[in-house]
């Protein structure tokens, strides 16, 4: 069984002008207020905004165009963007759930519930009688190519609408699942607590045939990793749930992921039966691109790890398809446990360190020498380290050294270290790819350099201060040696020695002959004018 409704009016034109502000809705909706109904269980009904209303015929109709008169705008700019989260209500007055979903060939429009499309039969909104009114929100983006002022990016979508269960995998039709006529076929139900759970049960299994489980994009850790669809294959029939969960830590009682490993997040698939006879299993998971280039992960180092019984082990991870806003990943395996979705890096473990010295004075320099093995599984290419002190965490390194490694090889990386103050130092070496140590759990942790250094005071570079004014024809005093001038004068005490050049004069020495001789001057010009 099958309900559709189609051709439900929607309007939007790029117009010249002022922006179109969509507001966010503030009221609820009322289920007994009126509607558009598509059968007998599920309508539609205006939210609370200018731009979804009942027609003439009591359809809905969405007008964001300067034809709508609820609005004083004239359309929504080009090169802009809109948003509106309440747009109109899919209402469902069932017992059984039920979903629905929209299909549309406009243009940079996107019809969405908590942000994430519902534009196709595999993302399609579940209703439940306690999830009874869902809020339908729209993107515009007119930031699309060839779009141009009066245009119309879309005419006109269609809803569908259907009970959770009238297509299963596995249903009736397929003669192959039973001998008996009335095998009344596999259903499957999705129960959705939160965004980062879903609870499956499924009946009527059928054995040795591929079974498809839409989990309508679980979050897996951060919402930007998504988990779409499950696919095994079980040797036994019958019935069968399980849970599948996503976290962003690791699941309980897991082992430690190995080195080189990233985790973006972890999903689990826990039967409530353990042990499930399943010969294959997929998944497929959806990771948006402007989160890669936040973590600084090319997609091409995206993997997933499963959790066995000898610890994580790679699985055949594929990328089926990519465009500029995601990449859709393929993982198959023998069954279901803990899976890690991660990004493969280098992980540089340091080996034997040396230092040029031990005992350096202030400001001077020393060099590190360091082994490092790259464990990781991703060569380092021009990974950068530098070199800080344990506690002040002072940056000593001059220049920052970069390291290229490929996976299981050894480098030797020598690098300068400047300490500018007295006192004893542990250094630590630092960088991204720095693997975990002994009391720490996660890439770039710092690693500490056992040796210590001493760093003393700087050596005095004046020499002989007192001595090098020193006359050779000093005043005498109970302390005086001898001043005698013979050539070479030696004046010694406790502290120094110095040697004056042979007849050295200075500037005492010339005031002393200046006075010798103007007293010999003096005596001989009196000498002169004595009267014979």
């Amino acid at each position: 069984m099958r309900w559709q409704r189609g051709s439900t009016a929607l309007l939007i034109t790029v117009s010249l002008g002022a922006v179109v502000l969509l507001v966010v809705s503030s009221g609820a909706v009322v289920l007994d207020q009126p509607s558009d109904p598509l059968n007998d269980e599920v309508a539609l009904q205006p939210g609370d905004n200018p731009y979804a209303y009942l027609d003439e015929n009591d359809e809905l109709a969405v007008d964001i165009t300067e034809n709508n008169p609820n609005l004083d705008t004239e359309g929504v700019n080009p090169d802009g963007f809109a948003a509106q989260e309440s747009l109109f209500y899919i209402t469902y007055d069932g017992n059984e759930s039920a979903e629905a979903w929209i299909d549309h060939e406009g243009t940079g429009v996107t019809f969405v519930v908590d942000g994430e499309p519902i534009e196709s039969e595999s993302n399609g909104v579940r209703l439940t009688s306690e999830n009874d009114a869902v809020p339908v929100g729209i993107k515009v983006d007119t930031r699309v190519a060839e779009v141009a002022p009066g245009d119309r990016l879309i005419d006109e979508i269609s809803v569908h609408a259907r009970p959770a269960n009238s297509e299963a995998i596995g249903d009736a039709d397929n003669d192959d699942n039973s001998d008996d006529d009335d095998y009344p076929g596999t259903v499957t139900t999705v129960g959705s607590p939160d965004s980062t759970a879903r609870n499956v049960e499924i009946l009527s299994l059928a054995a040795e045939v591929e079974t498809e489980v839409n989990l309508r994009q679980l979050h897996v850790g951060d919402p930007a990793v998504r988990l779409t669809n499950l696919t095994f294959v079980s040797t036994d029939s019958g019935d069968v749930e399980f849970e599948v969960r996503g976290t962003t830590d690791p699941p309980p009682e897991t082992s430690s992921v190995p080195l080189g490993v990233d985790t973006l997040g972890y999903y689990t698939v826990e039967f409530t039966t353990p042990d499930q006879p399943i010969s294959e299993a997929t998944t497929e998971l959806v990771v948006d691109r402007d989160y890669l280039a936040e973590t600084d992960v090319d997609p091409e180092q995206l993997t997933v790890y499963r959790e066995t019984e000898a610890g994580w082990k790679q699985t055949k991870t594929t990328a089926i398809s990519t465009n500029d806003e995601t990449v859709r990943l393929r993982v198959a395996s023998t069954g279901f446990s803990a899976f890690a979705v991660a990004a493969e890096r280098p992980a540089l473990v340091p080996g034997e360190a040396a230092l040029s010295t031990d005992q350096v004075a202030a400001g001077e320099t020393l060099t590190v020498t360091v082994n490092l093995d790259n464990n990781g599984r991703a060569p380092a290419n021009d990974v950068k380290i530098q070199i800080v002190t344990a506690d002040e965490r002072e940056l000593v390194s001059d220049e920052v050294a970069t390291v290229n490694a490929e996976v299981g090889e050894t480098t030797t990386e020598s690098i300068v270290v400047r300490l500018n103050s007295t006192g004893e130092y542990n250094l630590v070496l630092t960088g991204p790819a720095l693997a975990a140590g002994s009391e720490s759990s996660g890439m770039g942790t710092d690693q500490l350099i056992t040796q210590s250094v001493t760093v003393t005071e700087q050596l005095d570079d004046e020499t002989g201060t007192e001595a090098e004014g020193a006359s050779s024809i000093n005043t005498p005093n109970e302390e005086s040696v001898d001043t005698s001038v013979s050539g070479e004068t030696e004046v010694r005490n406790d502290r120094e020695e110095v040697v004056t050049e042979p007849f050295g004069i200075d500037l005492t020495d010339i005031g002393g002959i200046a006075l010798l001789i103007g007293i010999v001057l003096t005596t001989l010009l009196l000498f002169r004018r004595v009267p014979r």
